[in-house]
């Protein structure tokens, strides 16, 4: 693997795009430093910023198109570690999803997201056929996105397992699959929800779910994360309470203000007009151009690794958002670039690299 640099590269570099990850990823930062201002943890996230940059730099060095055939051994990396991390990781909260390394912590699972991503674009990318996939065709697909989203679901977090499968379910349907092979799966889908509901599912994985459609049936329960969402978002009304002034967050009512609920203390302090309201234009444009470098991109390879990232932050920031309102059970995701979350930060500025690459590299064919 060879490093490919031309000064033409920094012409078609686009400032822009990195600008606006990073006014996003400030404004996180800035949430921090009211969420959790005691911990220091937004001085962490800087930190992790910045190790992500680097990564981020680095990326830009290679052609996109080398990783095509590092897709298979990166893939396999990661998902040696997540096999790893069952045997010698962190356990946090009756998960072991963790390494530690001093000060240090990562999570497999996070990066392999990039992985899944890298390995289904070397498989569509060198795909031929042309049409949309049959059942037997999506085999080897289907198992390269079930193995790292069964051993996520093992730690277990069937959050981010669930992440998993919507982001490789995501590019599959992108790709495209035959139509009684799409009603099969989705049949097969809707047939599995009894036995994972009575077989599969934890009691407090269960009671997420109850507590989703009934969240005033334990509000000093489970239903409290989500009933002291709902009071901070609306108590911040259209102009918010003011920089660290958020008297659920101040008080600490709101549990995981810095991770799961970081928008929601936003929205407490800056309110829905001043807050809320530009970040989501601003996630809205993130997302936008995303799609759009994915549809610039002159191989089908650029145009699926660049589809790959967009899908898995448009997860990320539909889910968060659903959950904080009590539009989705509370599974534990983090808002990208906004919550507190070394590891994923990483991940992010890792598909950050993918998409400045591709972009910049759109004309060198």
């Amino acid at each position: 693997m060879t490093m490919t640099f031309d000064r033409r590269l920094l012409e078609n570099f686009d400032w822009k795009f990195l600008v606006l990850v990073l006014l996003l990823a400030a404004i996180g930062i800035l949430n921090l430093r009211s969420a959790a201002a005691e911990t220091g943890l937004w001085k962490t996230q800087a930190y992790y910023l910045l190790i992500g940059l680097g990564a981020m730099a680095v990326i830009l060095f290679f052609d996109y198109r080398q990783f095509e055939d590092m897709a298979l051994l990166l893939y396999l990396g990661c998902l040696g570690l997540l096999i790893l991390v069952h045997f010698f990781g962190e356990t946090v909260r009756n998960s072991r999803s963790w390494f530690h390394f001093g000060p240090i912590r990562l999570q497999p699972s996070e990066l392999s997201k990039i992985g899944l991503i890298l390995l289904l674009a070397r498989f569509y990318h060198r795909d031929k056929t042309g049409r949309p996939s049959t059942l037997r065709e999506l085999f080897l697909p289907l198992l390269v996105v079930g193995l790292p989203a069964a051993a996520i679901a093992l730690e277990p977090d069937m959050g981010t397992a669930l992440v998993v499968l919507l982001l490789g379910g995501t590019m599959l349907l992108f790709m495209g699959i035959e139509r009684r092979t799409l009603i099969l799966l989705v049949g097969l889908g809707l047939l599995s929800i009894y036995p994972s509901w009575h077989y599969v599912l934890k009691p407090h994985q269960k009671a997420r779910i109850l507590t989703f459609l009934h969240p005033e049936s334990e509000p000093l329960g489970v239903g409290y994360n989500l009933i002291q969402s709902k009071i901070a978002i609306g108590s911040g009304g259209a102009l918010g309470k003011g920089f660290m002034r958020g008297s659920q967050n101040q008080l600490r009512f709101l549990p995981e203000q810095h991770t799961d609920f970081a928008l929601s203390v936003w929205a407490e302090e800056w309110g829905f007009f001043l807050g809320v309201l530009p970040v989501l234009l601003l996630y809205a444009v993130l997302l936008a151009w995303a799609l759009a470098i994915a549809r610039s991109a002159k191989d089908r390879f650029g145009v699926m690794l660049a589809f790959g990232v967009a899908t898995l932050l448009f997860w990320h920031v539909l889910i968060n958002l659903a959950m904080i309102v009590g539009l989705f059970p509370v599974i534990g995701l983090p808002l990208s670039l906004f919550s507190y979350g070394g590891s994923h930060l990483l991940t992010v500025m890792i598909g950050v690299g993918i998409l400045l690459n591709v972009r910049m590299r759109r004309f060198f064919f």
